[in-house]
């Protein structure tokens, strides 16, 4: 969903590079704390994955910031990722939302690109929160009964 292009602070992005690399082995990983009752499912909110990314980013001489940017007919988030050194990269995520003039629909599609945005411009691991589910097939009903398996209602 985001695409990210390189900006050179440095011909060669040594130092950015070696401090993802530095963030990567740190093991962060959002936690699903938060429930999404449409899916029955949790999963990692905004506030968790940016307090994953500060709690270490910082220690790789690494920060962030996201800004709400648009061009002729798209809004988009654009993260990004700098390094201490004045190398950085950035991305854009498409803002998705149903109603561009309703302030709720828009916080929220804001809200969704900003968390993406941002796990995939640390490479945060996470696992789809609510699209597996969207995307899964509807369980056949027979005689008013489902015929998911347990395993996929734990799914």
């Amino acid at each position: 969903m985001a695409r990210y292009a390189l900006q050179l602070g440095r011909t060669k992005m040594q130092e950015l590079c070696k401090a993802l690399i530095k963030f990567h082995n740190s093991g962060a990983a959002a936690k699903k704390a938060a429930n999404n009752p449409f899916f029955k499912s949790k999963y990692a909110s905004l506030e968790e994955v940016i307090e994953t990314v500060r709690a270490e980013a910082g220690k790789c001489g690494l920060t962030f910031t996201q800004l709400v940017d648009f061009d002729e007919t798209h809004m988009f988030v654009t993260t990004i990722v700098m390094h201490e050194s004045g190398e950085s990269v950035k991305g854009r995520t498409p803002i998705l939302t149903k109603d561009n003039n309703d302030p709720q629909k828009m916080g929220s599609g804001i809200t969704y690109a900003k968390r993406y945005g941002l796990q995939s411009a640390f490479g945060l691991p996470s696992e789809d929160d609510d699209g597996n589910s969207a995307s899964m097939p509807k369980p056949e009903v027979i005689k008013g009964k489902s015929t998911t398996s347990k395993e996929e209602e734990n799914w």
